[in-house]
């Protein structure tokens, strides 16, 4: 994560410097892998009132190359205490285990999705 606004501007620069072919196909494997982690956290999500399962979704991020997993809103404003847990309950994780579980397949199909669209535009 960029943490100054020189970081910011140097990480802009080099998503901008990525071809359009390169960044739409990430962009479709980017919206599959989330959808796919916010159904397995749906999954591992406990179930008391429904609240917290139907709260988690994903969004797009600050660039096109970024995906924004979010648990929690009015009705389910407790997901960080679910998650974390608190003094007197113990947590019960849901969305770092299904990110753990799913991190090496992610990885592995966006390096092979911008590898399959390099050599397109290349035209190997």
């Amino acid at each position: 994560m960029a943490r100054t606004d020189q970081q910011l501007a140097r990480l802009r620069k080099r998503f901008e410097a990525v071809p359009a072919s390169v960044k739409a196909a990430l962009e479709i494997e980017l919206d599959r892998c989330a959808r796919e982690l916010v159904a397995l956290a749906v999954t591992l999500a406990p179930a008391d009132s429904g609240d917290l399962k139907a709260s988690i979704h994903f969004v797009k991020g600050e660039h096109d190359l970024a995906r924004k997993i979010v648990a929690g809103d009015a009705e389910a404003f407790y997901a960080r205490w679910v998650e974390f847990g608190t003094v007197e309950q113990p947590a019960q994780a849901f969305l770092f285990p299904a990110y753990r579980l799913l991190r090496d397949k992610f990885q592995r199909r966006l390096t092979n999705a911008s590898g399959k669209a390099i050599r397109k535009a290349w035209g190997r």
